[in-house]
């Protein structure tokens, strides 16, 4: 364990827990946090799992970073306890669900460090999607573990509905807390790698290459519009599904015209060149990557997953919505969105500002804040730096 934790006098603030430095809407909203609430005057630790991920070299300003050094994620809750119990953070949050279990456990075992739990995706999605002691053991470890937590949130209302109804929560301990947009660092600029790239028109899709994301799906439609359309389509990111769907792309006879980028760190720059921003998700909870393909003024084309499409997309009217798990209705879809007149990416972003204002860093911020010091307070009564 990293002997960088804080000391009894300096207690930190706010302990934002995650599995891993992986490159996924999650992570990136605990290392955009952790980084915005250091910059309101919070003592803040990172606590990692495993020090592994597209984001570890991330630059974190006034955050320190805690690596727990754990095996992997599923085996860290001994080292978050003894986390816990030698920096006794004032409040504790934690995202993505296996380090909610840990926390919730830590919550039962160190009881003077309150605990705040996020929920980032359906819970009740397709089985597919799910992880695998699901089969066998239901919903019973988070039910055991947020029994204990002083609050449970969920990045969509729907997300926080779900939680509330399948763990029988009061709703006093539960509520919507939405992902920011952030506007990134990273260059506008493709690289002269990436330029030839988008010498035909691009359909773009942005996700961890994992089943819940159905990029096979994705690939059976772009199969059948190739037989009418020369298009490009191009994966950005990382994960255990890449062999299958090149497979895939090479059978469906489009390997020529699929690119699998990887992990990118402009993939804003992408957006903002893409003909269409394609998801097609299986579950969501609110994706980062819809809320960056609006503010990047990209034409969008979602499934209609639970829960966050149809409410970031203003039920519609800001992207088309298609079911879930239909390649031809997905195909249709984006082949009627490329029978439009093609706005530029500017008209777009004008035109979606005000929808976006309420997912602005400062405005997601405050409600973090606000979060955190209610808890401090209902666990010992005292407050924040500059907030009474």
């Amino acid at each position: 364990m990293s002997d960088s934790i804080s000391s009894s006098d300096e207690r930190p603030d706010l302990a934002i827990f995650i599995p891993s430095y992986a490159a996924g809407g999650a992570e990136r909203v605990a290392l955009l946090m952790a980084r915005a609430l250091a910059e309101r005057g919070l003592r803040v630790d990172l606590v990692v799992s495993c020090a592994h991920g597209g984001l570890r070299d991330e630059e974190l300003p006034g955050v320190n970073k805690v690596e727990l050094g754990a095996i992997n994620e599923l085996l860290a809750t001994p080292r978050w306890i003894r986390y816990l119990k030698r920096a006794r953070p004032r409040c504790a949050m934690s995202l993505i669900h296996t380090a909610n279990i840990a926390s919730g456990i830590g919550r039962y075992v160190v009881r003077d460090v309150p605990v705040i739990v996020s929920q980032h995706y359906a819970l009740r999605c397709e089985p597919e999607a799910q992880w695998w002691f699901r089969r066998w053991l239901g919903f019973g470890p988070e039910r055991f573990a947020y029994r204990h937590v002083e609050r449970v949130t969920g990045c969509s209302q729907g997300v926080a509905d779900d939680a509330a109804e399948v763990f029988g929560l009061p709703p006093r301990r539960v509520l919507a807390l939405p992902n920011p947009r952030h506007s990134r660092t990273a260059s506008l600029e493709l690289t002269p790698e990436q330029e030839p790239i988008f010498d035909k028109p691009v359909l773009l899709a942005v996700g961890r290459l994992t089943p819940q994301k159905d990029f096979a799906m994705l690939l059976r439609a772009f199969a059948g519009l190739s037989s009418r359309r020369d298009l490009h389509l191009v994966i950005l990111g990382e994960g255990p599904e890449r062999a299958s769907l090149e497979a895939a792309a090479r059978d469906l006879g489009v390997a020529d015209r699929v690119f699998l980028v990887g992990f990118v760190d402009n993939a804003e720059a992408f957006m903002r060149r893409a003909r269409v921003f394609v998801m097609s998700s299986r579950n969501e909870g609110l994706p980062m990557v819809l809320i960056e393909a609006l503010g990047a003024g990209t034409a969008i084309v979602s499934t209609d997953c639970h829960f966050g499409p149809r409410e970031l997309l203003d039920g519609g009217r800001l992207g088309r919505l298609t079911p879930v798990q239909d390649a031809d209705a997905l195909a249709a879809a984006i082949e009627a969105e490329l029978d439009e007149p093609d706005l530029d990416h500017e008209s777009r972003r004008a035109d979606r500002a005000d929808w976006l204002r309420r997912f602005d860093l400062d405005v997601i911020t405050d409600q973090y804040a606000d979060l955190v010091q209610e808890v401090i307070q209902e666990s010992s009564g005292a407050a924040l730096p500059g907030r009474g």
